[in-house]
């Protein structure tokens, strides 16, 4: 049994290079502190003489685990309580500097500091990375945390929690009394282990009191333990790798290991079990012989030097994209703004491990915007993109990628996998604002339509800015074009509901974002009233305004317009366009530019001619005015040849479902027959969308799939058309 005055007297405790470094937080000091100071506290009366503690009941820290090597003590297993009991020490020493009360105490703990080291310079723990700081700590001079090891920062936090959690009343009166209750009636066992070599056996088995021995440090040892050469090098290497990933993310060292064995290693023959999220050294134990690693006598150290190390270097960078936006690496900023889980598996999954940095960067950015790709035509639809989708699209495409060598290479098998999610992006003009339900993505859908026509026509924008969140509250914020204040009256005399009207509203063409404060001010504004406040915040939403496009000063936007192919579909806002009309041209509109945003061509994602999707094919508007798709050239629309009966077989639609159409307001009511015609409100039967819809509305031209929607669930025909493509194998279940 050693007291703490024992454990220190004369004594010199050195790490070998398999130790963890000190992982004691917070709560692990707190609860020292707490322990030793109700055990204290329970017993002290302001009248015992200082002698009177050696009667005091004693408290147990537990044991310690020690061997002997060269002459020096090294500690197997305890080094976060002795490390911590040297902080005690130290503050102690501080705290009794200036007490007459407590000369003698502390002499005896300035003494007891150094260990072996008496009068020296060097502490009780020798560790060359702490000894710098237990200098400042000791000399109470000032501790900066620029550039420091993850360690040593704990370190710090742990000392001035000690200090903090110290009770007021053991820093004062009692404090002479305190000081020698801990180094006489508070001790530990230590356990002699004998050499190193048991004493590396006994630290795997044990763990310290109060903290298990983390899945990182468990695996530290498990790659370096049995490793050839110089040990002490090995560990710098290791610490140097572990600090460089802490300083973007404090968990970021055991998620990047667990990256790469996902990346790397997961197999159906060696799955990503649980095992591999609590405890990576033992999924590396059990999968051994699967991966390789006892193929050579230092197949583990190899794992370490030949694999995690090299690919730390490109994660730290990938890394430090998640938390700003990096010209080239947006869409890794993108994919963390929509809390995409493990974004990075199949950009490690491509990387080789000595492939340079901008390469691996490259790849990480093509499997960015692949994501970012899989989340904007799932958001359109409203239907999930979280975890469990993202690893069954991840666990499908490790084995191709991992057969990939340039970024090129994994561009086209990207590409392929996505071939079929590009024809959802004309369901965008569908997408309905649903507060509470999908706010955060029509925001970035929003940004991401906004930035991309202000790059181009020379303003500086990006989304960053507008989707910020500053004191609890976004700078911009989604617009409506149409308020329920401004529009009611005209949808009244318009002859169409309420619920019509807040639907229509709030499509997607119905929408901008506008700067937070001038949201607020203009409330429930008419569109008209609004026109100037649009035109000062945002490229987009001022394209309803006429000055746009005859002012000199924006002759750069029209040129970009034009370059695009999107002149007919801008248009300005005139009093007394009908509401609907507004959206449904603004709806045309944001799905022409979001075809462009998200093309192949734009995410570096090339398709083959065969796996062309037809989305892509009629993409490009052209400046014609936003037709729709089945007004296109023949052989565009021979790519849809789908009758009504097809999906009323396929269970998309029912027979006697009740259709609406809208036009200027109006509604044109009619049913689906069994047979896929169409009844109009005159009883007539039609066999084509187009005929029914023209003689419904009178009109020469109304349109057709787009202009009919199914009542039961307020879907076009023209999306519920493109659903039943994608599963009938014109595009892939995206």
């Amino acid at each position: 049994m050693l007291t703490v005055r024992k454990l220190f007297d004369g004594r010199t405790y050195y790490l070998d290079s398999f130790q963890r470094d000190y992982a004691w937080e917070i709560v692990q000091v707190e609860k020292l502190v707490d322990d030793l100071a109700a055990k204290f506290t329970a017993q002290w009366y302001e009248t015992h003489l200082e002698e009177d503690t050696k009667l005091y009941d004693p408290y147990f820290l537990g044991s310690i685990i020690i061997y002997r090597q060269n002459g020096r003590i090294y500690l197997a297993d305890g080094q976060q309580r002795v490390i911590t009991l040297l902080l005690m020490l130290i503050r102690l020493g501080t705290l009794t500097e200036y007490r007459h009360d407590a000369g003698h105490l502390h002499a005896a703990v300035r003494l007891l500091m150094r260990g072996e080291d008496h009068g020296g310079q060097h502490f009780a723990v020798r560790v060359d990375r702490y000894a710098e700081f237990f200098d400042q700590l000791a000399n109470d001079r000032p501790f900066t945390s620029d550039g420091v090891p993850a360690d040593v920062r704990r370190l710090h936090e742990a000392a001035e929690h000690l200090l903090t959690r110290w009770p007021e009343d053991l820093k004062q009166d009692a404090l002479p009394y305190f000081a020698r209750w801990l180094l006489d009636r508070v001790s530990l066992v230590e356990l002699d282990a004998g050499d190193a070599t048991r004493g590396k056996e006994m630290f795997s088995a044990m763990n310290d009191r109060g903290k298990h021995l983390a899945p990182l440090d468990l695996l530290k040892n498990y790659l370096l333990a049995d490793a050839p050469g110089d040990p002490y090098q090995l560990d710098l290497r290791w610490q140097h790798m572990v600090d460089k990933l802490h300083g973007p993310d404090r968990d970021a060292p055991l998620e990047f290991v667990r990256a790469v064995v996902r990346a790397k290693y997961v197999t159906p023959a060696a799955d990503a079990s649980q095992l591999l999220e609590s405890a990576p050294h033992e999924w590396l134990h059990e999968n051994a012989e699967t991966i390789g690693q006892n193929r050579k006598r230092d197949g583990r150290v190899r794992l370490f030097t030949d694999v995690f190390e090299p690919l730390s270097r490109p994660y730290v960078a990938m890394l430090e994209a998640t938390s700003q936006l990096r010209p080239g690496q947006e869409a890794i900023w993108y994919n963390t703004y929509h809390r995409i889980p493990r974004q990075f598996d199949l950009a490690l999954a491509a990387a080789e491990p000595n492939e340079p940095e901008p390469s691996v960067l490259r790849k990480a950015e093509l499997v960015a915007r692949f994501l970012d790709l899989f989340v904007v035509t799932r958001g359109v639809r409203q239907l999930p993109y979280g975890p469990s989708e993202l690893d069954e699209l991840v666990s499908a495409l490790l084995g191709r990628v991992r057969m990939t060598r340039t970024a090129d290479e994994l561009g086209h098998v990207l590409g392929e996998a996505a071939a079929g999610w590009y024809v959802h992006l004309v369901e965008m003009p569908e997408l309905r604002y649903l507060q509470g339900g999908n706010r955060s993505f029509v925001l970035y859908l929003l940004a991401r339509l906004t930035v991309w026509l202000a790059g181009g026509t020379g303003h500086s924008e990006n989304v960053e800015h507008l989707l910020a969140v500053a004191q609890g509250r976004r700078p911009f914020e989604v617009e409506h074009l149409f308020t329920k204040s401004s529009g009611a009256g005209t949808y009244a005399a318009q002859a169409t509901s309420a619920t019509d009207f807040e639907r229509m509203r709030s499509r997607l063409g119905g929408l901008v974002l506008l700067d937070g404060s001038d949201n607020a001010s203009v409330g429930g504004l008419p569109l008209e009233r609004k026109l100037a406040s649009y035109l000062r915040s945002n490229v987009l939403a001022g394209s309803l305004h006429p000055d746009i496009y005859r002012s000199r000063g924006h002759k750069r936007f029209s040129t970009f317009i034009a370059e695009q192919g999107l002149t007919e579909l801008f248009r300005p806002y005139d009093v007394g366009d009908p509401p609907e009309a507004v959206v449904n041209a603004r709806g045309r509109l944001y799905r022409a530019m979001a075809e462009r945003i998200w093309s192949p061509e734009s995410l570096g994602l090339p398709l083959s001619s065969s796996t062309r999707s037809p989305v892509t094919a009629v993409g490009n508007d052209r400046g014609d005015g936003g037709r729709d798709v089945d007004d296109d050239a023949p052989r565009r629309r021979q790519r849809y040849n789908v009758t009504l009966k097809e999906l009323i077989d396929a269970g998309l639609l029912r027979a006697d479902e009740r259709l609406v159409g809208r036009r200027d307001g109006q509604m044109f009511p009619a049913t689906l027959t069994a047979d896929g015609r169409i009844r109009t409100a005159s009883g007539k039967i039609h066999r084509s969308l187009s005929a029914a819809a023209k003689a419904a509305t009178g009109a020469p031209n109304p349109g057709d799939w787009r202009f009919w929607r199914v009542e039961r669930t307020d879907d076009t025909l023209f999306a519920t058309r493109a659903r039943y493509l994608l599963s009938s194998g014109v595009g892939q279940n995206g």
